[in-house]
């Protein structure tokens, strides 16, 4: 069932609302857990929780192409109207992100002494942490299957179903890690179990929206569960290459945003404590605009397979016009409300100053984000993702050339300054493979659809 109605900037907007919710309820996991723990437990606990979030959350992120491929490929059989391609991606992904949370658990002996050996802490929180991660890793395969049906829904323009999905999930994880802590009294464990307790819940509320999406569509398709078929390697390749290469890409991102936070720690405990304010706003700005990229990877996608050039134009201009519009909106709004936050989140007068001080620089962070959020929705929709990968790889090498030169000539600023050129040059680098896909679509006729 391919969707064929023209596209409009209402439609744009129903779509991307329900990602905003369910990017916004994300995090109420780790709030969830970091309340239950802070409250119940005691600081050692709650330093151990964080110290093992971090590290749980570089597999979270680092298996981030599940959603990103299963996506793009979805969008472009949804956009070409092929409906068993749109159901063999998701029974692709999902068994792969089971495999590899299965992996990962099965590792864990061997892998958390190496990741303890780059997160140093004494023994003592290392073994807090340890106990939460040994728990949430119970969750792991679920946590990875969920990611892949993320992906699937907002590849098809369904994202209310991932929202369901989501507020499954965390109703689940509120009932139980309470319940848990305070009244088994299973402290660490207990949180992080109840934890990987309700990704599997969610996780089998999204295979229930799964085959409901199915039945919609006309049910399963004759041959796709077929062993020829899910072992097809021509799917298999395109997936496969697809994940490499964005898995390639993540790690440069993420390397640049440790970049930027190592910078900042440089300068002190000061200039650290201001910055980790200003990255709660970035993060929550970044909650609002991801919802349009990931419109953007369903519009674009669906009108790439279609090989649609009047459609894929249209679908890349309603969407950025959003974002862009929210962007000023975020923008203002950090300008105008970020000295109240700012004294909401630090009690310390010198933290309140320096936060201030450096505040319009993370006001111009969504400002001058929100072209790389677009692209990157735009390039993932398209599954360019070779693309991706080698603009990712030259983006951070330009940032950190630019933080080498800016700061010597401008002091702290200049860590700022190189920060939103990063932004800039990863929508760039983009841009310069852009007519790529223009010229795969080919030229703009007239829709049948318009």
């Amino acid at each position: 069932m391919a969707a064929t109605h023209t596209l409009t900037a209402r439609a744009v907007f129903n779509q991307s609302w329900p990602i905003m919710l369910a990017n916004a309820a994300a995090p109420v996991v780790g709030l969830v857990d970091t309340f239950v723990i802070g409250r119940f437990v005691g600081t050692q606990a709650l330093a151990g929780i964080g110290l093992g979030a971090v590290i749980y959350g570089i597999v979270y992120w680092g298996f981030g192409f599940l959603r990103m491929s299963t996506a793009g490929l979805a969008a472009q059989d949804d956009g070409a109207g092929n409906v068993e391609g749109v159901q063999g991606h998701i029974l692709r992904a999902v068994p792969l992100g089971l495999l590899i949370g299965a992996l990962v658990f099965a590792l864990q002996l061997l892998l958390l002494p190496a990741a303890f050996a780059i997160f140093t802490a004494d023994p003592a929180l290392e073994a807090e942490a340890s106990t939460y991660i040994q728990a949430r890793l119970w969750g792991l395969p679920a946590t990875l299957g969920t990611i892949a049906l993320m992906g699937w829904f907002v590849g098809i323009s369904r994202a209310g179903l991932a929202l369901q999905l989501q507020v499954v999930l965390n109703l689940v994880n509120i009932v139980l890690s309470p319940l848990f802590v305070i009244g088994l009294g299973a402290g660490l464990y207990g949180v992080g179990l109840a934890s990987a307790l309700a990704e599997w819940a969610g996780f089998g509320m999204g295979l229930m929206l799964m085959r409901r999406e199915f039945i919609r569509r006309g049910g399963l398709q004759p041959g796709v569960v077929t062993r020829s078929n899910l072992l097809d390697p021509v799917q298999l390749r395109r997936l496969g290459v697809a994940n490499s290469n964005i898995f390639i890409r993540t790690l440069a991102l993420t390397l640049g945003f440790n970049f930027f936070s190592n910078a900042a720690a440089s300068e002190g405990s000061l200039f650290m404590a201001a910055n980790h304010i200003h990255m709660q706003l970035i993060t929550m700005s970044a909650l609002v605009l991801d919802a349009f990229a990931h419109t953007a990877e369903a519009v674009t996608g669906a009108a790439y397979g279609a090989k649609d050039r009047r459609r894929f134009n249209r679908a890349v201009r309603l969407t950025t016009r959003f974002s862009a519009l929210f962007a000023l909106i975020i923008g203002a709004l950090i300008i105008g409300l970020g000295p109240f936050l700012i004294d909401g989140l630090s009690i310390d007068p010198a933290v309140r100053d320096m936060a201030r001080t450096y505040l319009p620089y993370a006001a111009l962070a969504p400002i001058i984000g929100f072209a790389a959020y677009q692209m990157d929705g735009i390039f993932i929709g398209t599954t360019r993702t070779a693309e991706m990968r080698n603009a990712g790889v030259a983006a951070v090498v330009l940032y950190i050339g630019a933080h080498t030169v800016l700061v010597p000539l401008t002091g702290p600023a200049g860590i700022w300054l190189a920060f939103l050129f990063y932004y800039a040059v990863r929508a760039l680098t983009l841009g310069v493979y852009y007519p790529r896909i223009l010229r795969h679509i080919g030229p703009e006729t007239q829709s049948a659809s318009e």
